[in-house]
C-alpha cells in the first residue's frame, strides 16, 4: 500500500497528465466553428474546475495526517473520477 506522501505524488503526476490533454483539447477548441466553441467552451469549463478542485483535495491530503489518509484518499478518488469524466466528455464531443 502507497504512503500518503507516495500517493499524492503519484495523483499529481497523473493531474499533470491530464491538464496536458486539456491544454491540447483547449487548442483544439480553438480551431472549430464559432457555434462548437459556444456549445463546448462551458464543459472545458467544468474540466478546468474540477482540475482545480483535484489540486486543492490533493493539498488537503497532503495536510492530513496518516491515521485520516483513508477517509480523506476516498474523497480524492471521488474527485478525481468527476474530472476524467469531465475531461473524456468533453474529448467526446470535439
Amino acid at each position: 500500500m502507497a504512503t500518503r506522501d507516495e500517493y499524492v505524488e503519484k495523483m499529481k503526476a497523473q493531474l499533470d497528465e491530464w491538464n496536458d490533454e486539456i491544454e491540447k483539447l483547449e487548442a483544439k477548441l480553438a480551431e472549430v466553428s464559432e457555434e462548437t466553441r459556444k456549445r463546448l467552451e462551458p464543459h472545458m469549463s467544468k474540466a478546468r474546475e474540477s482540475s482545480d478542485r483535484m489540486v486543492a483535495k490533493l493539498g488537503e491530503l497532503k495536510q492530513t495526517g496518516e491515521a485520516s489518509f483513508e477517509s480523506s484518499k476516498a474523497e480524492v478518488e471521488h474527485v478525481w473520477k468527476t474530472f476524467k469524466q469531465s475531461v473524456n466528455y468533453f474529448k467526446s464531443q470535439l
